[in-house]
């Protein structure tokens, strides 16, 4: 069946399958995802602000990505248990609820956290494993997710980055890692109606990464959260 797209169209990637004689099939996918725009929407957004009354001018954001998905095989025969999870994001205001609660209803939770100097010991404490990779280094990325059955990916950019770094080309290594190791279930939180607001960076990004990872073809389940907290 051929995938409805949303009313801002988008250009689908395309998936190329190769069989062996075994009859087993690899997947090596080129994915890519860009808005395409009416005629008349402008590549430059102007707004203004309801409480200084200040105009600003905004580059409207454009994501694109492609890649290969090769098959990955780290630690061969590594069990896998259903409670196994890996937080992507675990220090934040959203990912630590998870962890706690995920931790208090018996789940065996790996925390994935960048290498800092202050590191993450208050998810040591409540019983996590805590393991550091960064999603802007995609090599980093596999060792962390051996033996882990879902990814929950509550994971943002710092303000002082650029908001494409993590938000788009960091989910974009992680979805084709979590593809390429046989992750068997991926949770991604997105935004409310973030298809229907292209002229606001982190919105489109979200929906953009939605669609990428939709045709990725990993189980996964998309949550469009209506406010967040920080």
């Amino acid at each position: 069946m051929a995938l409805r797209l949303p009313t801002q169209l988008a250009t689908r990637g395309t998936f190329h399958h190769h069989h062996n004689n075994n009859s087993k099939s690899t997947m090596t996918a080129a994915l890519s995802w860009r808005r395409t725009l009416s005629p008349d929407t402008p590549l430059i957004h102007s707004s203004t602000s309801l409480t200084t009354k200040k105009s600003y001018v905004q580059q409207m954001v454009t994501c694109s990505a492609s890649g290969s998905t090769q098959a990955v095989n780290l630690a061969p025969g590594t069990p896998v248990r259903p409670t196994s999870i890996l937080v992507v994001g675990s220090t934040g205001t959203l990912g630590r609820q998870i962890v706690r609660r995920a931790l208090d209803e018996g789940y065996d939770v790996r925390c994935l956290v960048r290498p800092r100097p202050a590191p993450a010991d208050f998810l040591r404490d409540w019983g996590a494993t805590v393991v550091n990779a960064d999603l802007s280094k995609p090599e980093t990325i596999p060792a962390t997710l051996v033996g882990i059955h879902t990814i929950i990916d509550c994971a943002t950019g710092r303000p002082e980055e650029p908001i494409k770094t993590v938000d788009w080309e960091g989910k974009v290594a992680l979805i084709q890692c979590a593809k390429a190791m046989g992750i068997q279930k991926y949770v991604f939180f997105s935004i409310h109606n973030c298809d229907k607001h292209p002229e606001v960076p982190l919105m489109e990004i979200k929906y953009c990464t939605e669609k990428f990872l939709q045709d990725s073809g990993l189980p996964h389940i998309t949550i469009r959260l209506c406010g967040f907290m920080q």
